[in-house]
């Protein structure tokens, strides 16, 4: 889902009009299209109404898709299911995916997004998920072509998406380079001449008040790129692109790479570590004695985002950039200027090492462009794996047929299965190393990679790393999908192996308890997060430990899981800079939650799958200083009391797929508080009558107008419980049945008494 910054600007008029539609519109299900060339905001006039208070809070359901040209049926079906992890849930077929989605949209009143819409046997293939309950649900979709559009039409005709007024225009730049200041006199004049200049698409003004924002405010430097501007060619799409060249001829030298990297990615969204972890292996961030590597690599990131180059299309809780995207226009520059950069600036050897041999990127476009690199030297099977599914097999052994691919940094194949992936190994200068497949081998041959950074392992079953990790001296970030890989720590040579000092991440992995988590910690002292699941030895059943834990200083988010549950006391010291704490499956007492409460850097808490048990949580005076999120899952929320000296800073609570007992009326009180979302939860009437209530007095008397409430139905068959509004529903759609049932039987009587009266 894309967030851009436009959005405050323009489009007033159609939005209000829209935001009517959709709210008071049919009760049949209506598909709205809106239409228009590219960068002229179509998303981001989707993203404004996906947002916007009056959607969340009419509807049940709300779910964002984004359709890339390479069609991905299971991508998208994940997406619209809200799963985290799209590309690596390989337990169910398209098939099952897209029953279990109409199952979950079924009897609720849903809002759903499908951006970049591009094709009608797109939309046939999808539009069967979508069931049509007469509740009230809306499709929103985004496409370029008329023809698309009409031909999802149900009630609502098109929409047009118009190019911005020339004040519309002057307005978006204005707030774009000065903020809420005003523009400086001398500067009016021409900037009213450069707003004009860009023809009114909002991506053409973006890019160029990123050029503009970079400047002295100095009317000579703006005249110059009023003149660039002024010397584009009249054709639209031609005038574009040369004002994204504008934008890209203005890039310091150090972000050319970077910027063209892009070129090589379809136009879904990518996550920022991935980025990160791709341009350091690619060497396009290099680190220096001031700063690492990754802090180089978010400093390019954060200046191509600050000219408009980049869109983000999801932020952290803390405010961190987690995902981006870029618009197809700026991409589409990308690929055209990748030839000939590349063989204009790069030797043969330097771009086969900077080649990524991912398979879920178009190969025929990237060997069209990288005619030297190691692209055209990949097995011939590679366009048979392109063109079907993503589980066929590859074995890397064909890779001995290619000896010069030996100088890769970069292997990216987690969108195909492998059979055997041990010859990897001579792959001695990997950096990066992304694999998927159920690997029958010993993987202790990942030791040989002395320089890999990266290494992301996806549905390998459960691969004991032990003999292979220690081995891995230059290793910053170990990712484990699907079943976790296992690290034991009583191998004979572990007392022997090396202290993992750059290891920062690892996520997720199956340690064992007691004393050889502590051994495992002891080697690892640089972690900043770490996911695993951790199994007790015999003897520890009744309390959790996890020694040593309080050593890893740099620690700062932390998920565990325990194997074992029904632990009955939590003797954990926690390390003093933990910012993110996820807990899960403990059964730990309620009380027991006072060693959390009091870590003094805790900000996010969340407690999974009955992490605590009980029927009352009191939580002591000053507990909780400092969280800002509080996240519950899955869990039996009791009888729950707090002062007025806890939760000081708490800003959203949020329950979800819980039973909610209570929700403290104390929350009314906390002057930072924002949200408060419940979610397919089985809630109290006393819990959801003391949310309103929360709701009323953190609008009324304390005045946070920007407080809200979330309240999404449940699951069906629990709707007694869930209030009157929801049965109310219910109970009329089942009299429209009834009605036209008796309609029907009223005609079939009055037609066979009239052929009587004939006869």
């Amino acid at each position: 889902m894309t967030t851009t910054s436009e959005a405050i600007v323009g489009f007033e008029d159609e939005t209000a009009e829209l935001i009517h539609q959709l709210a008071w519109g049919p009760k049949h299900l209506d598909v709205v299209a809106l239409v228009g060339m590219p960068g002229i905001g179509k998303t981001t006039m989707a993203k404004r109404l996906y947002t916007h208070n009056d959607i969340i809070n009419r509807f049940d359901v709300c779910s964002w898709c984004t359709i890339s040209q390479a069609y991905n049926k299971r991508k998208i079906l994940l997406e619209l299911l809200g799963n985290s992890d799209p590309l690596n849930d390989n337990t169910r077929s398209d098939g099952e995916l897209a029953d279990e989605l109409r199952r979950h949209l079924l009897r609720k009143k849903y809002f759903i997004v499908i951006d970049d819409l591009w094709s009608t046997k797109v939309w046939d293939d999808l539009r069967r998920c979508f069931p049509d309950d007469y509740t009230g649900s809306r499709i929103i979709l985004t496409t370029r072509q008329d023809e698309v559009a009409s031909y999802t039409k149900v009630f609502s005709a098109p929409h047009h998406l118009r190019l911005f007024t020339d004040e519309e225009s002057c307005c978006l730049l204005q707030k774009k380079v000065f903020g809420e200041e005003s523009c400086p006199p001398q500067l009016e004049k021409i900037g009213v001449q450069i707003a004009q200049s860009c023809g009114g698409l909002p991506l053409a003004i973006i890019l160029v008040t990123g050029v503009l924002a970079k400047l002295d405010k100095d009317e000579a430097r703006w005249q110059k790129v009023a003149y660039g501007l002024r010397s584009c060619i009249a054709g639209d799409k031609q005038k574009y692109m040369d004002i994204i060249n504008l934008s890209y001829r203005r890039l310091p030298g150090h972000l050319t790479n970077g910027f063209l990297y892009f070129g090589k990615h379809f136009e879904d969204e990518l996550l920022v570590r991935e980025l990160i972890q791709l341009w350091i292996a690619e060497e396009f961030a290099v680190g220096n004695k001031l700063k690492s590597a990754e802090d180089v690599a978010k400093d390019y990131l954060k200046e191509l985002i600050d000219s408009n180059l980049v869109m983000v299309v999801q932020r952290s809780f803390f405010g961190e950039v987690k995902s981006i995207r870029m618009h197809d226009l700026l991409r589409e520059f990308c690929l055209t200027s990748c030839k000939s950069y590349r063989s204009h600036n790069s030797t043969a050897a330097e771009q086969e090492r900077g080649i990524s041999l991912d398979f879920r990127y178009n190969y025929k476009e990237a060997e069209h462009l990288y005619p030297h690199s190691a692209i055209s030297r990949v097995p011939n099977h590679v366009d048979d794996i392109l063109d079907q599914s993503n589980f066929l097999l590859f074995d890397c052994n064909s890779f001995l047929e290619k000896p010069r691919i030996t100088s890769l940094r970069v292997l990216d194949l987690v969108c195909v299965t492998l059979t055997s992936a041990s010859y990897i190994q001579f792959l001695i200068n990997l950096r990066y190393l992304a694999l998927k497949g159920n690997f029958e081998e010993d993987p202790s041959w990942l030791s040989n990679l002395k320089y890999l950074k990266t290494l992301i392992l996806r549905e390998s079953r459960r691969l004991d790393l032990s003999c292979a990790i220690w081995g891995m001296v230059s290793l910053k970030h170990l990712e484990v999908t699907g079943k976790p890989a296992v690290i034991r720590c009583h191998v004979p040579e572990f007392e022997m192996t090396f202290r993992l000092t750059k290891l920062q991440w690892i996520s997720f992995v199956h340690l064992p308890g007691g004393k050889a988590f502590q051994e495992f910690v002891s080697k690892v002292p640089n972690l900043v997060k770490l996911r695993c699941l951790v199994d007790e030895p015999q003897g520890y059943q009744r309390c959790i430990r996890l020694p040593g834990l309080d050593s890893l200083n740099k620690l700062e988010s932390l998920k565990v899981y325990f194997l074992k549950r029904g632990a009955k006391q939590l003797e954990v010291n926690f390390p003093r800079n933990l910012k993110k704490l996820t807990l899960s499956s403990c059964q730990l007492p309620w009380s027991e939650i006072s060693t959390i409460g009091r870590l003094e850097n805790l900000e996010i808490l969340k407690l999974e799958s009955d992490a605590f048990k009980g029927e009352r949580w009191d939580v002591e005076d000053e507990e909780f200083q400092n969280l800002k999120l509080l996240i519950f899952y899955n869990m039996h929320i009791p009888q729950w009391n707090f002062s007025d000296m806890s939760f000081p800073n708490l800003q959203q609570v949020i329950f979800r797929n819980s039973r909610v007992k209570t929700i403290p009326r104390n929350f009314e009180n906390l002057l930072l508080l924002q949200m408060i979302e419940v979610s397919w939860c089985k809630c109290s009437r006393s819990a959801l009558n003391s949310a309103e209530e929360i709701k009323k007095t953190q609008i009324e008397d304390m005045g946070n107008h920007e407080f809200k409430l979330i309240i999404k139905s449940r699951e069906e068959g629990d709707e007694e419980e869930f209030g009157p509004t929801w049965q109310a529903d219910s109970v009329m759609l089942n009299w429209k049945y009834l009605f036209c049932f008796l309609l029907v039987l009223f005609l079939i009587i009055f037609q066979h008494f009239f052929k009587l009266l004939k006869r």
